[in-house]
């Protein structure tokens, strides 16, 4: 029995290898069919011109990929490049086709859908506007705020001559000291209107110096309430 089974050896391990070889090849080529979001990026808009109203920002997209790309197929890595160069002012309809979709290796687009986008542009000014920063809350009892500094002071925007061209302010998103007792900085983000974007720094940095009140001017305070 020995005999027989370790007769010809050498062919018996090349069988298996070759064998082992076929299945790697059969696995790996096998294909899955999967739908999944990509994200829309504009491309090509002059500088004389700005996406107005609310431009779509994903599409479903039909997928076929290979067992071993599935993997790759992490959210944010399928794109669709919509170019709206050589769009006029108001409304324009943009097409989309599967070669216009950026994907992972290993992956073929076979459907966009929708295939055909609105777009809505509008002309575009840019101007610079004063930051207002915004305060929610107050500090604990017995403490006031001293200073409220925001930096940079002032930010460009861009965005529709209609909206923007009356501005000479914008808002920042409020910075909650309700309760604080110590000075307080923040990085936050500004109430842009929309179809409005900045076109450099994303955020503003707002400090809000809180200190105790002295006792002289809280004796003040309790001899005016008199």
């Amino acid at each position: 029995m020995l005999r027989r089974l370790v007769a010809n050896w050498e062919l018996k391990i090349l069988s298996v290898v070759i064998a082992f070889a076929l299945w790697l090849v059969v696995v790996g080529s096998g294909k899955s069919q999967l739908a999944t979001p990509a994200i829309v990026e504009y491309t090509g808009l002059g500088a004389d011109l700005v996406l107005v109203g609310r431009p779509r920002d994903s599409v479903q997209v039909e997928l076929e990929a290979s067992r071993w790309a599935v993997a790759r197929l992490t959210p944010g890595a399928v794109r669709a490049r919509v170019s709206v160069a050589g769009m006029h002012e108001g409304e324009n309809v943009a097409a989309l086709s599967p070669d216009l979709v950026e994907a992972p290796p290993g992956v073929t687009v076979r459907r966009v859908t929708p295939n055909r986008l609105p777009v809505t542009l509008a002309a575009a000014v840019a101007k610079t506007l004063q930051v207002v920063p915004q305060i929610r809350g107050a500090p604990e009892p017995d403490h006031v705020i001293h200073r409220v500094t925001v930096e940079p002071s002032t930010v460009q925007v861009k965005g529709p001559r209609s909206t923007i061209e009356g501005r000479t302010t914008v808002e920042t998103v409020p910075v909650d000291i309700a309760g604080r007792r110590e000075t307080v900085s923040q990085s936050v983000g500004l109430a842009l209107p929309e179809s409005v974007y900045l076109t450099d720094q994303r955020k503003v940095q707002v400090t809000v110096e809180i200190k105790a009140e002295g006792p002289m001017r809280g004796a003040r305070g309790e001899g005016a309430s008199r």
